[in-house]
Order: structure tokens, then C-alpha cells, then sequence
């Protein structure tokens, strides 16, 4: 089963519909990893509430835990999941995708300790540096 048997109607936008920072290489947010699935694969998600899914390439079919809706994506589109539980993602076809991650307070926390350590050690070398040598 294809994108196409699924039964979906896909609109084709129109070449000046399609932004134009396209063919630029854009960064990719702290929190994004890119995966890939081939046709039958599966990932499961376990408590990802605010991950963002974004199909680069290929369809993918989305449940969620406790949801009667199916989601399913093409290229060039996103869904969040809105809901803790367990995710499944499913291939339909050969598929690249990416997951932005929202940070959680832990990670902001770690990332804001690593940064004063830092400051800490750079201020505890310029001042060893600095400090004179007493000569006898």
C-alpha cells in the first residue's frame, strides 16, 4: 500500500506557491534529528508531546495512544504531536523526515550549568594566568 491506494488527493501548489528560500541550505534547529525509514519501517515515539514530525521525502502513517485519528503525511508536511503515550510512525514508502524536539526544562537547566562551568573555568584560567610570581 502506496501514498497513492490510500485513496488521497494530493494538490500540487503551483511553482510560485513554493518558497523561494527553498534551494538554500537552511539550519537545523538544536533539537532536530533527521531519520530515515524504509518502506514498512516503524519508529515508536514514547512520551514525545510537542515533537514536531516534518516529511522531507516519501508518506508516512502516524497514530498516536488514545486517539481514533490516522495521520498520515507527504512531503512538506508537519504534524505535532499533541499528546503523551506512545507514537507509532510507519513508512508507506521509502521516507526522510526530521523530528524537532521541543526542549525540556532538564535539557534548558543542563545547557544553562554547562555554560556557567564554562565561565567559571575560563575566569579561573585568566586569573592563575595573571597572578604574580613571588621571587625570592
Amino acid at each position: 500500500m502506496t501514498c497513492e491506494t490510500l485513496g488521497m488527493k494530493l494538490a500540487v501548489a503551483s511553482p510560485a506557491a513554493t518558497p523561494r528560500h527553498r534551494d538554500k541550505a537552511v539550519a537545523m534547529p538544536p533539537g532536530a534529528k533527521r531519520a530515515y525509514l524504509p518502506r514498512r519501517g516503524t519508529l515508536v515515539l514514547d512520551n514525545r508531546e510537542g515533537t514536531v514530525i516534518v516529511v522531507e521525502s516519501g508518506c508516512l502513517w502516524i497514530t498516536l495512544e488514545r486517539d481514533p485519528r490516522d495521520i498520515v503525511l507527504v512531503k512538506d508536511m508537519r504534524f505535532e504531536i499533541d499528546r503523551t503515550g506512545r507514537t507509532v510512525i510507519v513508512a508507506e514508502e521509502d521516507s526522510r523526515f526530521r523530528l524537532l524536539a521541543s526542549e525540556t526544562a532538564l535539557e534548558r537547566a543542563g545547557v544553562w550549568l554547562e555554560r556557567l562551568a564554562a565561565r567559571a573555568r575560563a575566569r579561573w584560567r585568566s586569573g592563575r594566568a595573571r597572578r604574580a610570581v613571588p621571587y625570592y
